[in-house]
């Protein structure tokens, strides 16, 4: 029977009800390392109480867990998907009833399902089927790309980071100019250019980035300066910029950069990127860059929007 992971908090009474990566600071995967071959895995996420904040009256949440991975210290971060609110019960309720007090566990499902039937509370289809079906170790498209990409998305240094970046860039088929660490100076971290646009790119090797007002100022001024510079050298007029991250705390207002550098900006995730390497190398031929315009937008470029531009 499959294992459902509960993820505890008492940061905010809403903290469950969007996707994002939750932190666990000061602790371990050690006790829910084997779930890491079953994902991604149906999860709950149940509100706690701590340091004068008390949430346990909230209901807990469907959630599902795309991925574990850790921190440069070695702690836990979940990497979670909303699904739904559990009407009719409070997470008080829920946590008395699994009799387990720890800020993260695995349950077996045949605990959870009785439970929440006598209930009368129904899982969402999307969740249950997590619980139906038997998930391979890691998604098929991830084996496809190797060791040495996945681990874009595990603990490795801000330079290694870069360096793959540009490396997966490289393999799309663009042609790439590093910059970052490579060079002295302030720049971004590298440009890729393409026969018609060229991207400049600024990767920010963090889970939640949150895009202020020193990173916005850095920002223009590496694309006022690059764009001048490929203008000038290498003719191209339609130059983007994008940001790169793990993941985003809060969609970033890009227009103010937008508009100061006359530059149209996008959001990359890392598994967007990873899953854009996939789809070049399982397409071949039939993956053209012209089609990578089509992803640009001022939302958050996912996975999904990948699989929807690179069909096939």
């Amino acid at each position: 029977m499959a294992e459902i992971l509960v993820l505890c908090t008492w940061w905010e009474a809403d903290y469950w009800e969007k996707d994002r990566v939750a932190p666990y600071p000061t602790t371990s995967t050690k006790p829910v390392q084997h779930l890491k071959n079953t994902l991604p895995l149906a999860g709950i996420g149940v509100y706690t109480k701590g340091r004068g904040k008390d949430f346990t009256s909230q209901p807990p949440c469907f959630i599902i867990i795309k991925n574990i991975t850790e921190n440069q210290k070695g702690e836990p971060q979940f990497d979670f998907h909303y699904v739904s609110r559990m009407q009719g019960i409070a997470s008080s309720t829920f946590l008395n009833e699994m009799g387990i007090r720890n800020l993260f566990f695995g349950v077996p499902q045949e605990k959870v399902l009785p439970f929440l039937e006598k209930l009368d509370i129904t899982p969402p289809p999307e969740w249950q089927k997590l619980l139906e079906a038997e998930a391979p170790p890691f998604p098929s498209w991830q084996e496809w790309i190797g060791k040495h990409f996945q681990d874009t998305l595990e603990t490795i240094s801000n330079t290694e980071y870069e360096d793959r970046i540009a490396e997966i860039f490289n393999t799309l088929g663009f042609e790439v100019e590093q910059l970052g660490h490579k060079i002295i100076g302030e720049y971004a971290d590298g440009i890729a250019y393409s026969k018609d646009f060229a991207i400049i790119y600024d990767c920010k090797n963090r889970y939640n980035y949150f895009l202020d007002a020193n990173d916005k100022r850095a920002i223009t001024k590496y694309v006022q300066h690059a764009k001048r510079r490929i203008g000038e050298q290498r003719k191209i007029e339609k130059v983007y910029f994008a940001l790169i991250a793990h993941s985003y705390d809060k969609v970033a207002n890009i227009s103010g950069i937008e508009k100061e550098t006359s530059s149209k900006g996008f959001l990359l995730t890392t598994e967007a990127l990873l899953h854009l390497l996939f789809k070049k190398i399982s397409l071949g031929r039939l993956f053209l860059l012209t089609d990578f315009e089509d992803l640009i937008s001022n939302q958050v470029i996912t996975v999904e929007d990948v699989k929807r531009v690179y069909r096939g």
